[in-house]
């Protein structure tokens, strides 16, 4: 599998928002991605095609992952744990230290991705998502710099 990571452009949000739309059951407005062009959004491509994208927001030494998704045709191939590599990449260049996130309850392939990568649980969102309901377990990670 043969993937280039690159920051997410204009012309990637139809596809990003197709992913978006077919992951989560309360998925972010296309406008969001939109804004959010200022932060450090990313995407994997595969091809021609984005198998995948990563939204991040870094405050210093801290980086937050707000958004993650492959298409659900490519998961399971490393595209996922491959967009955290090349993330990290980046942000040890800034001196990174920490990072967050928050993943559904019951999503239990992408809890035990972030466990596999060095994420612990920190806590508990209590009604976090909506549609349906559900807490979030708070995640994070500490990496160590060179």
């Amino acid at each position: 599998m043969s993937l280039e990571f690159r920051k997410m452009r204009e012309e990637d949000l139809d596809e990003v928002y197709e992913i978006e739309q077919s992951s989560f059951s309360d998925p972010w407005p296309q406008e969001f991605f939109k804004l959010d062009f200022m932060h450090d959004d990313y995407v994997a491509i595969q091809g021609k095609q984005v198998a995948g994208y990563l939204c991040a927001l870094q405050v210093l030494d801290e980086c937050t992952i707000a958004n993650i998704s492959v298409k659900p045709s490519l998961r399971r191939q490393g595209i996922a744990e491959y967009l955290f590599q090349e993330l990290y990449k980046i942000m040890d260049k800034r001196d990174v230290r920490f990072y967050y996130l928050e993943v559904r309850a019951s999503n239990t392939a992408a809890y035990s991705l972030y466990i596999k990568l060095g994420f612990s649980q920190i806590g508990i969102r209590k009604g976090y998502y909506h549609n349906p309901v559900e807490d979030a377990v708070v995640m994070s990670l500490e990496r160590k710099l060179n």
